[in-house]
């Protein structure tokens, strides 16, 4: 995957690594949601490829979802400080 004037564009070898199975099913409920949206274009070696952006409410969501993992980390970074006297 590789991010490209706010886009996301990805590339055959790196396509074939995930299984089409999920990927294409997530980029479709993301973009039914709203968070995401695409278009059809030509990739830099000539062959037809659809392009991925995230939307205003997108952007929104990924920084809800980045703040639900740092408090998670943060959590788990704590508990594995705790010694076992203070259990």
């Amino acid at each position: 995957m590789s991010a490209r004037a706010g886009n996301l564009m990805l590339r055959e070898p790196e396509v074939e690594h995930f299984h089409r199975a999920v990927l294409y099913p997530a980029l479709y409920r993301l973009e039914q949601q709203g968070l995401i949206d695409s278009e059809w274009g030509t990739s830099e070696n000539n062959r037809r490829a659809k392009f991925y952006r995230l939307t205003a409410d997108g952007r929104g969501r990924l920084g809800d979802e980045v703040a639900s993992w740092n408090r998670l980390a943060d959590a788990i970074a704590l508990a594995l400080a705790t010694t076992r006297k203070e259990i």
